[in-house]
Formats: structure tokens, sequence, C-alpha cells
């Protein structure tokens, strides 16, 4: 090879290469001096991984179902190995030459040039593109939350829409050969969501290209390329068939695929299911219409969701006119004003990119730009979701698949990539025709004074939303309502003592209360003004930056020479869209010091961020626990303790990194060799920190399974005891006061299986989980209105989710009724009022000996019917019928002998034929069950859990776990690696056998 030719040839490229190397390590500087990003998401995922990895350590196994959250779960979306996959081996490797988020950025440039390369644009153009995608503010933020697997999937992109453009208008070998490789790489990255958004870009690109062969008669061609590129979207299809399929598998049983029930745990019909996810779970986070505006001036909506004292907006506000009063008050308010319940920024594509890409719509001559324009539309008004809900509705109900996402947000990758690309090519097109340009100058001109005044338009007019968010000035119209319900609960005594307030004085209450208000609301007013300056600058910075940008264009169009125009103008655009783009993502993952100054705001120490959890007081407590139970674990925790304390010192831990270690493999030992359940009140269902010490109810997952889903909206939020009791939930940990946690032991978990008596059967699946609480029959005894779900009723009968009210004749405002969930079958309350107004529930007993009458009552209540897990089993009528008898004797004892992952070992003594119920998620896929080494059905029961019908005598039971697909998809993804590269070679020897030949015919 030669090299001389080879730099000579490709020295601008090389220099870009090197340019952006050297910018993207500046900008990650933390990285190379031992720090690691702070990633929440990240965090989770570590938690919710490490029993698998840790079991893969010591095994060499993969076990494929984890026990560590939720009850237990298959590992498709956590973590599942699939060798198979080479492809997924060249990005390991990647990776491990540029690790971490400066690899990931990384590769966002890499692909960014390779499109401009296949589109044979400029270099310098593709560099500013380059600039612009790598650097938008959302990738930036996508990177700190720990959505890195995102990341990489939105990287891939720009690389195969570069392949798939070029296969229809270069070279359509190549063209289809790099859309395989490209597309294996992107599923690779295992983001299907991001994915799907993208084939929006390339169905809008390939109507384009299938209009533009029929007007030049060319279908055959178009119909070859499209056979070619899905032929190799086949292949990359394959290669990733694991990831692929399993997940699809997985999904039906998860929140993204259907509910068998369809009520809310109020009762009422659930309006917003689909087949996939409910619609509220899908548009929880939706881009504000206002919002959009984001994409070309950042901060119009203040920001992230952080204090103005934690946010780069602190300096400001302390250097305004307001008073040092003002002020702090000010600084103790949030930046964030738009509509999202929360965001850690602003979807920022640079004000300079958004302007190149306007101008081509005017001006570039390539039609390519309409269903560009069309797709970036489309899917910004998809990302406004539940304030569109016209379009959201209808792609929810008929385009495939769209319901099994959430976060429509996230849909503004594609005017992320879109939006550059637009502008790339109308500035390619720019430099290599200014005659055409010159021609239009006047029009030009027009156009670039119509961005620049709509800016100017928007700054002085506002986005009509008055720098607040309809929840928020919600909140502050209720300030009155709110102080008034607060200071009436209030004991006479200590209103009287703290307040001076005497509560028999309506006059006095009132004038209190309006002082309150006042104070809050001018506290308000001064947060809004502050927010105005903040929306003020933001727009001024656009302004800015669209007149420096106006003022190269012009320059591009009066220059006499053409070559310092087109010097003038490429290299000033790239500053700009540098000086736009790198500081707004910097303030999301820059080197940028947090409050205390000695430290970075979204940086820790790399070995924290690689052992970020820490275990707590109460872990170790739970670990004493067992221990004194089962002396026997000390040399287990022993040995773990050694093979930790061994990685800490391979590694050069020292502090409380070191322990983090140490404790991973101690209490790895201790889930190992135990099988019961953990709750953490701190953290519960939204926390995997539990997870990765062990065996856990709650955890951190996107698509947790429906089930578990379901039961944690109906009765694990309300604490339903006898769930968790079934649930084998033997230690709470609970936070005290303190800071710190401790565990508490629940005596009456019923362990890992238990024999039960009766079957309680049911033929849908919203009486089955409504049947694992109580049932409560409620009787108006006042003179007032009982409201169910705001309807009025006399008698009625409801399970606990209900809303239950009380209207009180002269009372304005009803009172909420408490149902006490620990009342058994058959016990019968009162809900009264006293004297004072005072509401309670108190046995009917009670109520009876009062003989001074000082209760007046309001509500009867009967509980009918409870759940007794320990001697009594739900079922839907499709398993019940599968039982030989529905009664049984309870006699006899079921005894787990071992536990792991994906395999469970029981023994069984029994009197008779029996039912016996396992604490362990019941999931119709990969779990098998023997029974004395015949297979054996395993039952669905008490809505999750599994069931076996035994038969007199002694029997050994196994439950095992394992996906006979998994190989087969493991087969399949290595033989689509070897096909897909194979063609690559192929394709790199006949290009080199056809340069050599034309070479050969030169020389002739």
């Amino acid at each position: 090879m030669n090299l001389k030719g080879f730099f000579q040839k490709n020295w601008v490229y090389l220099t870009i290469i090197a340019l952006m190397l050297i910018v993207t390590a500046i900008f990650f500087k933390p990285q190379f001096e031992g720090y690691g990003v702070r990633q929440h998401d990240n965090i989770e995922a570590i938690g919710m991984s490490n029993e698998t990895n840790l079991y893969r350590e010591y095994t060499g196994e993969e076990p494929k179902w984890t026990s560590s959250a939720f009850g237990g779960m298959p590992t498709e979306q956590i973590s599942l190995d699939k060798p198979g996959n080479w492809f997924k081996a060249i990005l390991n490797g990647y990776f491990k030459v540029f690790p971490g988020s400066f690899g990931l950025i990384l590769l966002h440039v890499f692909c960014f040039l390779l499109f401009a390369r296949l589109l044979r644009l400029n270099p310098w153009v593709g560099l500013l593109g380059a600039i612009a995608f790598s650097f938008a503010s959302y990738e930036l933020i996508v990177i700190q939350a720990g959505h890195l697997i995102k990341s990489g999937a939105v990287a891939f992109l720009p690389a195969l829409l570069g392949a798939f453009i070029y296969a229809y208008k270069t070279n359509r070998m190549w063209g289809i050969v790099l859309s395989g490789i490209f597309m294996a790489f992107e599923l690779t990255m295992n983001h299907v969501q991001i994915t799907y958004y993208f084939l929006f870009v390339l169905l809008f690109i390939g109507v384009y290209f299938l209009y533009e062969a029929i007007r030049r008669k060319e279908v055959k061609k178009f119909a070859i390329t499209s056979v070619g590129i899905l032929a190799a979207f086949f292949l990359a299809f394959a290669v990733n068939s694991g990831n692929i399929m399993l997940t699809n598998d997985y999904a039906k049983y998860s929140i993204r695929g259907g509910n068998d029930v369809t009520i809310n745990p109020d009762g009422t019909a659930s309006a917003n299911q689909s087949g996939g996810l409910d619609r509220d779970y899908i548009t929880q986070w939706s881009y504000g219409v206002g919002e959009t505006f984001t994409l070309v001036s950042p901060y119009v909506k203040g920001g992230a969701s952080e204090k103005i004292a934690n946010s780069p907006f602190a300096g400001q506000i302390e250097n305004s006119d307001m008073s040092q009063a003002q002020v702090n008050g000010v600084l103790q308010g949030y930046s964030y004003w738009g509509t999202q319940p929360i965001t850690s920024g602003p979807v920022y594509l640079g004000v300079v990119v958004v302007l190149l890409a306007f101008l081509g719509l005017f001006f570039l001559r390539d039609k390519i730009k309409w269903p560009l324009f069309a797709v970036t539309i489309l899917t910004v008004m998809l990302s406004w979701g539940k304030n569109f809900m016209g379009l959201t509705n209808f792609f929810i109900d008929h385009v495939p698949a769209y319901d099994k996402f959430r976060a429509v947000t996230m849909i503004l990758i594609v005017a992320e990539l879109t939006v550059p690309v637009m502008g790339v090519l109308f500035l390619n097109e720019l430099i290599k025709h200014r005659e055409r340009i010159l021609e239009q100058k006047k029009k030009f001109l027009i156009v670039l004074g119509a961005f620049a005044f709509f800016l100017i338009i928007v700054r002085v007019v506002g986005l009509n939303d008055g720098y607040t968010n309809p929840m928020e000035s919600g909140q502050y119209a209720g300030l009155n309502e709110m102080y008034k319900e607060q200071i009436m609960k209030m004991d006479p005594q200590v209103a009287q003592s703290q307040y001076q307030l005497n509560l028999a004085d309506p006059q006095q209450v009132q004038q209190f209360i309006d002082a309150q208000v006042e104070s809050q609301m001018s506290a308000y007013k001064d947060l809004k003004s502050a927010r105005k300056d903040i929306f003020n600058s933001s727009m001024n910075r656009s302004i800015l930056f669209t007149l420096f940008a106006g003022g190269l264009f012009l320059v591009f169009l009066y220059s006499k020479s053409e070559k310092t125009a087109t010097t003038v103008l490429i290299a000033g655009l790239i500053i700009l869209v540098f000086a736009d783009t790198i500081p707004v993502a910097y303030n999301y993952l820059g080197a940028v010091e947090d409050a205390s100054g000695s430290g970075y705001k979204y940086w820790d120490d790399a070995s924290l961020a690689a052992y970020p959890i820490s275990a707590t007081k109460g872990d170790e407590e739970i670990l004493d626990s067992e221990v004194r139970q089962n002396p026997a674990l000390a040399s287990k925790i022993t040995n773990a303790k050694v093979k930790g304390e061994a990685l800490a010192d391979e590694l050069g831990y020292t502090g409380a990194v070191r322990s983090n270690v140490i404790n991973s493999y101690r209490f790895y030992a201790l889930k190992s060799a135990t099988n019961y359940r953990v709750l953490d009140f701190s953290g519960a269902f939204s926390s995997s920190r539990a997870s990765y010490y062990h065996k856990s109810l709650g955890g951190y997952h996107g698509a947790k399974l429906r089930n578990i889903n379901n039961l944690i909206d109906f009765h694990l939020s309300r604490t339903n005891n006898k769930v968790l009791d079934m649930m084998n939930v033997k230690y709470f940990l609970q936070p005290m006061q303190n800071g710190m946690d401790t565990a508490i032991l629940n005596p009456t978990a019923l362990g890992n299986a238990w024999l039960v008596k009766d079957v309680k059967e049911y033929p849908t699946a919203n009486d089955e989980i409504r049947a694992l609480g109580n049932k409560f029959k409620l009787e108006n005894k006042g003179t007032g209105i009982l409201l169910v779900n705001k309807q009025p009723v006399k008698n009625v009968e409801v399970f606990g989710g209900e809303k239950l009210q009380y209207l009180v004749p002269g009372r304005p405002d009803s009172i909420p009724i408490q149902l006490a969930s620990g009342l058994g079958k058959g016990q019968e309350a009162m809900f009264v009022m006293d004297v004072r107004g005072n509401t309670n529930l108190v046995p009917l007993m009670t109520l009876e000996m009062d003989t001074a009458k000082s209760f007046t009552p309001l509500v009867y209540l009967k509980v009918e019917d409870s759940f007794n897990p320990a001697n009594q089993a739900v079922m839907m009528n499709s398993f019940s019928k599968q039982l030989t008898k529905k009664q049984f004797s309870g006699e006899g004892t079921v005894k787990l002998l071992s536990s792991a992952p994906n395999k469970l070992t029981y023994k069984a003594d029994v009197k008779g034929d029996q039912l016996a119920v396992f604490s362990e998620i019941y999931y119709p896929i990969g779990w098998k069950a023997f029974v004395d080494g015949k297979e054996t059905p395993i039952l669905k029961v008490n809505y999750l859990l599994r069931g076996l019908e035994l038969k007199n005598g002694s029997h050994k039971i196994e439950f095992t776990y394992d996906l006979p697909k998994y190989y087969t998809y493991d087969m399949i993804s290595r033989i689509g690696s070897i096909l897909l590269l194979l063609l690559l070679v192929g394709v790199i020897y006949m290009e080199f056998r056809k340069r050599k030949n034309d070479n050969i015919a030169e020389t002739e």
C-alpha cells in the first residue's frame, strides 16, 4: 500500500479527525483525569445486573433470569451475553480504544464524517455537521443520564442514512453492503426505540426515491436496490436476532405488551390502554409546543429542572438589579418552566445549523430536502405527545409498534439528525454553485432577514407562557385554600403559642392566610421576572449568532474573490457552530464545578462510577440476622470477602470504593445461599439499590413484567401486607430520620412455598387481582352524601382503591374516607365524626360503648371478604380447571433445598393430594417444573405466583429456566455476522480488482 499517496489523498479528513480527537478529549478532560460520569440510569443498570454478572463470573454460565429485581424477571433487557454477534465484539474493541463518554461522542463524529464522505460533501462542511450533530445538547444529556446504548444507537444514524442514500444515488453495491453493516451496528446497540424512529426517515426518503424512479422511468433499478437493501437489513436483523426476538417474546408479557387487567385500581374502566403501553405512560414525557423553540434557542424554557442556584444562570441572577433578599429567594426557585415532569436540559440543535437548514428549504436544489423536512415536522409534532393527542392517538392506534415505546420526546433525535443534514447539503451546494445564489441575491437576503426578524419578534413578544407552566400557576392559584386547610388542621393551642393565631376568629385566620399568600406571590413574581431575563438572554444569544452568520453570508455574497468568500464562509460557520453548540453542551456534561467548588457537577471518581452502590446499615443488619439464623453462612461470606479484597487490591481501590467492591461479593454470597425478598421503602419500585445486594421486590426498569406492575398499582403501592407476605418479603429496609436505614423483620412472610386448603376461582384477571385484598361493604348512615369515585351512592361494595369521600351538610369540602386494610373477614367498623369535626374509623363495639354520643356515625363498613394467602389460593378459571379438586387439607411441608437464578430445588412431603404455592414469579416462557423428574404444568396462582398440584407422598421438585431459542438465535447471529462480513470483504476485493484493472488499462 502506498502510504504517502494515501495521506496525500486523505490529508483533509485525517486532519479533521485529529482535530476532533483533540476537541473531544478537551471537552471530556475529566475522563482523562480519572473521573467517570455520574450517571443515574447507569447506576440503576449496575444494580439490576450485579447478580447476573457475578453468577456469570462464578459459574461461567448465562443465567437468563435474575431473582434480584421485581421478584424475578428475564435478563434480556438487563444483561444477556450473545457471543454469536461479532459486531458486538467489534464495538467492544472500539470502546477499549476510545472508552466512555469520549468514545461515544467520537463515534457520533466518525459516523457523520462517513455520511459526508458517502455523499461526497466538502470535508470541512462535513466537519461543521459533525460538530452540530455530535454536540447537540440532547446527546450530552443522554450520556449524563446514563442512557449509553441510546447514545450509541443515535451515533450510527448518519452513517446508516448516508449508506442508504448512497445505494440509490451513487453505488448500489457499496450502498447495500454498508447499509447492512451500519444497520447491524445500529441494532447491536439494542435500543429498538431509536431504530424504530429512524425508520420514519428511511421510509420518507424511500418514498421520495420511488417517486423519482417513477418520474425517470427507473422503477426496475429502484426495485433492485430496494430488495438489496432489505436483504442487507435482513442479515443485520439475523445478526441481532437474539436481541430482537427474545425481546419481542418478553415484550408480550411486559408493560409494553397488552394488559389482562382492564380496570384502574379504583375500579373504573381503564380508558388509556392500548395494545402496548398505557397512553398516559407513553406521553408522560411530552415536549411542550412552545418548548419546541428550544431547538433554536436553548434556554427559552429555562434549561434543566434544577434550582437556579445550581444552574448556569446563578451568576446572571446574582448580578441583576434585584435586592439581595429577592436574589436569595429566586435562587431557590426552579429554572425550568416547561410542561415536562422533569428534564435534564433542552433539546438544542444550534441556531446556526437551523438557519442553514431553513435557507436550504429555499435554495437547495436537491429535492431530497422535502422528505427530510416532512419527517422533521412530523416527528416534532409527535414529540408533543399529550399536547397534541389527535396525532398521537392516531399513531398509537394505527401505526404498528408505536404503542410499545414511552417518552415521545425521544423522537426529536430525528430532527437532531435531519436538520444538520439539510444544513450541510445546502452549504455544500452553496459553495459549489455560488453563482446560483448570486443570481438570487435579493431573495437570499430576504429569507435571511426573515429568519432574523422572526427571532427578534419572538424576543419582543415572548412565547405567551407567562414564564410559568399550568401546573405551577395552578398551585399558586390554590395557595389560599392550601393554607386554610393546613391551618384548620392545626391544634388550637399550637396555633396560639407558635403563631399567636386564634382559630376561632375567622377574620384573624384570613388575615394570616392573606399575609402568607402575599409573601408567596411576591416571591413567585420575582421568580417569573428572573425567568424572563433568562428567556431574553437566550433569545439575545440566538439573535447574535444569527447576525454573525448573516455577516458571513454578506461577505460570501459580496466578495469579489470566490476562494476568499468560500474560505471565510466555511471557516466562519465552523467557528460559529462550535461556539454555538459546545458551550450549551458543556453546561450539561462538561467540567462544570459543583456547588461546593471542590469537585465536578457531573463527574465522580472513575472507581466510584464503576462501583457506585454502597451497603447501608440496614443491609448489614440483614446479613447479620441471616448469619445468626444460619451460622454456616459465615464461612461463605468470609470467602467472598477475601475474593472481593483481592479484586479491590488488583484495581488499586481504597476507601469507600474498596468497601463497595468487597460488599458486592459478600452480599452476593448471602444472596446465593438464601432465598427471601427485601423491600426498600426508600426506593421501592424506582431504585435498584436493594437489587444490588439482595433479592428485591423492587427495582428499576422501563419494561417491567406486566403482572408485577399491576400488583404494584393495585396492592403494593398501598402496602397490602398480605401480598407482601405471599411475595416472601422477609425484611423491610426502613429509612430513619438520621439519613440511615434499618432492617425490620417481617414475621408473617410465608417463605418459599406453602400448602393451601382452598381455591377461589374467578373468571377474569380484574377479579383475580382485586381478590388479593379486602372486599368492603359500605352503607351511608349519616345525613350527608357518600361519594365513590365522585359518584353518590347509598350502599356499595369496594376493594380499597376507590376514591371515597363524604359530604357533610354545611361543610364546603368533602372528607376523605380511609379504609383499614388490616381488618379481617367479618369485622365491622364505623366511619365517624367527633364534636370537633375530626373523623376516624372506629370498631363498631367502640361506637356501641359511646354512651356520651360523642361520635356522629357517617358510614358503616363491613369486611365481606379478606385474602388469606396462607390458606387460600386465588386462581382464574382457565388454570383452576386443571386441578383435580378445589379443597385440600394443607397437610405436609415443602422445603427449598437450593436456589440459583435459573434453578430451584425443593423437597415436598405431603399427606394426600395438595396444592403448593411458590413465592416465585409466574412467567410462561422458559420456566419448567419437574416433579420426581416428570414435567408438570405450572399453574398461575394469586395472579402472579407459581403453583403445582402434588400427589400424596415425598417428592423432589425442580423449577428450571432455559431458553432453547437463545441458542438457536445465537447460531443465526453468528451465521449472519459471517455472511455480512464476507459480503464486505467481497465488495472490497471486487473494488480492488476493478481499480487494479483500471490502472493496467491506463498504463497500456
